[in-house]
């Protein structure tokens, strides 16, 4: 979908208490609930569990729909095409909203032209390896992938300038161990690969199988790209801890739902809760717009940093 240059606008995205607290009729037409992403990553997860509340607290249709591709600027062109005032709300993670426009030429958005009301939780990535890649640890990894500058190993992602890709290409630069990327549509063919071994390694976000995947030996991991160690893997280091190279090296991804207090339910802690991540602290709207725009600063340094163009 190609737009015009969009003016900078607030995309209003109001669900739950924060629709009734400011007395929105519920409408009989369904509420659009996009997810720029395919089935099965972690976003869409989180938006399939708060589909059903959404419903409850609005008293009317709330329908998830699948918009990827380009970047995920398809479902973020949808929702802002449909104006400030539409029935639509939006899930995503730092890279449809803030790193998509930085790579995308057909992204004919800006961070600004969307407006965060809640953020539903964060978590850091773990990197991880097939099963049988011949490094048990850190700095057998390290050393394998030097080893192998004559065939890099290979390392999955969901397209360039996305998180996965930058957090990834950073870890690449900051050890000296170069990878070739291999690009993806989504997280779900990621793990396919990976569990059959066409995949050497990727960084994958906490949730959903991540955890299910390390504690069954599926994959093999090497560290969480957070500040601390989780209590889901309390035997997975940070990466900062490892490598003196890698100092300062710490990421997170999260997921801005725009549902403040759907996040309070109990089904929706204990789903974010068992994957690994942690719930996000309440913030009013003024705080959620430092967030955003911090994050944005943050990330499109980093796409700086990187030499991450458009195309």
């Amino acid at each position: 979908m190609n737009l015009a240059p969009l003016r900078r606008r607030d995309l209003v995205l109001l669900a739950a208490a924060s629709m009734a607290a400011l007395a929105v009729p519920a409408q009989s037409r369904p509420l659009a609930f996009i997810v720029p992403q395919p089935a099965g990553n972690p976003t869409d997860g989180i938006a399939r569990k708060l589909q059903p509340l959404l419903q409850k607290v609005l008293g009317q249709p709330v329908v998830v729909e699948n918009i990827p591709g380009a970047g995920g600027s398809l479902g973020v062109n949808k929702a802002l095409a449909e104006g400030a005032d539409a029935q639509v709300l939006l899930i995503t993670s730092q890279t449809e909203p803030i790193l998509t426009p930085l790579t995308t030429l057909s992204a004919r958005y800006k961070p600004e032209d969307l407006r965060c009301v809640a953020l539903m939780g964060s978590g850091p990535y773990v990197l991880v390896g097939r099963a049988d890649l011949p490094a048990g640890n850190h700095a057998e990894l390290v050393a394998l992938a030097k080893r192998s500058s004559g065939r890099p190993l290979s390392y999955a992602h969901i397209g360039e300038g996305s998180m996965i890709h930058l957090v990834g290409e950073r870890w690449s630069r900051m050890v000296g161990a170069p990878v070739t990327h291999v690009p993806y549509k989504g997280v779900p063919p990621i793990v396919q690969d990976l569990l059959g071994g066409q995949i050497d390694l990727t960084f994958l976000p906490v949730g959903g199988s991540t955890v299910s995947l390390i504690e069954t030996g599926k994959v093999r991991v090497y560290g969480n790209s957070g500040a601390n160690v989780l209590a889901k893997l309390p035997r997975v280091p940070t990466l900062s801890t490892l490598d003196p190279a890698l100092a300062g090296f710490v990421h997170i991804t999260w997921a801005a739902a725009f549902v403040p207090r759907a996040a309070a339910d109990p089904d929706v802690r204990a789903f974010i809760d068992a994957g690994g991540g942690e719930r996000a602290a309440p913030m009013s709207l003024a705080e959620l717009e430092r967030f955003y725009q911090g994050e944005a600063r943050l990330y499109q340094a980093l796409s700086r940093e990187l030499n991450v163009a458009a195309r």
